[in-house]
């Protein structure tokens, strides 16, 4: 009699261990892709924001998903970390709750998805990614099967999106590309995303110097873009360009207003 329900104990521990198994393998099949950050969300909260919305400092950020490795620039900015053999583990969450524990500055702030302007349902699926070789966990919040969101600053969160092509395009067209630089750019889908993110925050400034006809202070940032540009061409690969292009997204960035008048 012990000995039969050893048996049916061991059955049942390893059909368990069955259904974990296929249960993970179904929600990496189901993300294996490339994403991009497509969408940035700002709270309406009334403290100084760091962000602004559809900040292109964070647009065309890359997730990449493959079965057994994931790649991404999104949450360190100036470098891709790579997760190996990562752990998964997805259960259901109230959204609004989670805003409210990891976001809200003060018992007195009550965020919502409204504050944020994002039209999901209350319960969603949450999915941490746990990466054993750098010990950290990532996490993605299912706004449907094709668009994920990630908590990024205290006001920000970020949306990725599924992408069927393998690169996305740069500020020019790689049909016509001749510099050394723009072909690596065009070979590598974070320099891409990268190069794109650079030419929005530089528009977006000479937009607003445009529109407050301060010619002479915009001045300064358009010798900087054309220095910028010059030290590019001189880099021969993928590692000289990530580096500058990262440097000077960063510097550039600090010129972009956060609210803009147009």
């Amino acid at each position: 009699m012990r000995l039969k329900f050893i048996k049916e104990e061991n059955m049942f521990r390893i059909f368990f261990i069955l259904v974990i198994l296929l249960f993970s393998f179904s929600i990496k099949a189901n993300l294996n892709d490339n994403w991009v950050v497509s969408k940035v969300y700002i709270s309406d909260t009334v403290y100084t924001k760091k962000v602004s919305y559809d900040d292109p400092i964070y647009l065309n950020r890359i997730f990449q998903w493959k079965e057994n490795v994931i790649k991404t620039n999104i949450y360190s900015g100036d470098q891709i970390e790579t997760c190996l053999s990562y752990n998964i583990n997805k259960f259901v969450v109230n959204f609004d709750d989670i805003l409210n524990r990891k976001m809200a500055k003060n018992n007195n702030e009550i965020l919502t998805t409204k504050s944020f302007d994002i039209n999901i349902k209350q319960s969603i699926n949450q999915i941490d990614i746990f990466c054993p070789n750098i010990n950290r966990t990532w996490t993605l919040f299912e706004k449907n099967a094709n668009e994920y969101l990630i908590i990024n600053t205290y006001d920000s969160i970020l949306e990725i999106k599924r992408i069927k092509h393998q690169n996305i395009e740069p500020s020019f067209s790689c049909s016509i590309a001749r510099k050394s630089s723009e072909k690596l750019i065009c070979q590598n889908i974070y320099l891409s995303g990268l190069d794109r993110s650079i030419h929005d925050i530089y528009y977006n400034i000479k937009k607003y110097y445009d529109y407050n006809n301060d010619q002479k202070d915009f001045e300064e940032i358009y010798n900087n873009q054309r220095k910028f540009i010059q030290k590019r061409e001189l880099c021969k690969d993928e590692n000289c360009l990530m580096d500058i292009m990262y440097q000077h997204a960063r510097e550039l960035h600090e010129y972009m207003p956060l609210v803009t008048p147009y």
